[in-house]
């Protein structure tokens, strides 16, 4: 009897202890079910990798047309100049030299400085597993002009002349080369071939160039591959085809290097 107070005092607020702590839990849960608080957080961790491969993807395909669009300014500027390059003779026909070309080239490699058309990249032979650096770009600038002696019922055409630019020397021409374009019914791209026009000759250009995307390889299905743009532009004017005796077409008064083609 003694000690049933007590025992009565004991229980009593542990009993109410644990019930008030049931109430507190319970109200903790009914609060945090509502709480959305963080709701912004997690739908942004949710959708933070579909943005960011929006971001890349975007990146890349705004590159890779900024890059074709610039490749092809180049190839038509570059036969443009070699269309309209030449000097004056006393017969009304122009001459072209070695000097002149090689002009059209620097002007070429200098437009192209912000897409590294001079550069290299590091490439792992696939055969041999070897790596090593090798060049981003080569062009190849063409004069493309009738056979002679020319059969307007069976037009055939040759190139007469090549000169390359660009440390990229293990592309080559898609379209033929002097030694096998001799007799050939156009040159470029199958169904959008070019001649020149009777008795005239053209400025034919190539310009590969090695493409590497500049975040992900094949992110976007963009992947490291070859890009060709041709473009080809008639002389405007008379020209001098045949050349000094012995040359291919071109003079070198000057005596430079002159910028052949490693298979002429």
């Amino acid at each position: 009897m003694g000690n049933r107070p007590l025992t009565a005092f004991l229980c009593k607020p542990t009993v109410q202890h644990f019930k008030s702590m049931g109430r507190t839990l319970h109200s903790t849960l009914y609060c945090l079910k509502r709480n959305q608080s963080g709701l912004a957080m997690v739908e942004l961790a949710v959708s933070l990798p579909f943005f960011i491969g929006l971001t890349v993807g975007g990146i890349e395909i705004a590159n890779y047309a900024a890059l074709k669009m610039q490749l092809n300014q180049i190839t038509l500027h570059t036969a443009d100049g070699a269309a309209r390059i030449g000097s004056a003779t006393p017969n009304g026909h122009k001459t072209i030299s070695e000097a002149q070309i090689k002009d059209i080239f620097e002007g070429a490699k200098r437009e192209g400085a912000r897409i590294a058309l001079t550069g290299t990249h590091s490439y792992v032979d696939p055969a041999t597993g070897v790596q090593s650096n090798r060049g981003n770009a080569r062009i190849i600038l063409s004069s493309f002009e009738e056979v002679d002696p020319f059969n307007a019922d069976s037009p055939r055409y040759r190139i007469r002349w090549q000169r390359c630019t660009g440390s990229a020397n293990f592309y080559t021409s898609n379209y033929g080369t002097k030694a096998t374009a001799t007799s050939v019914t156009g040159i470029g791209p199958e169904n959008r071939q070019v001649t020149p026009p009777p008795g005239g000759s053209l400025m034919f250009v190539e310009l590969q160039y090695y493409f590497r995307p500049i975040i992900v390889n094949g992110f976007t299905r963009l992947t490291n591959h070859s890009i060709s743009q041709v473009a080809s532009m008639v002389v405007r004017e008379k020209r001098d085809l045949v050349g000094p005796t012995g040359s291919d077409g071109i003079y070198n008064a000057e005596n430079v290097t002159a910028a052949t083609c490693p298979w002429s």
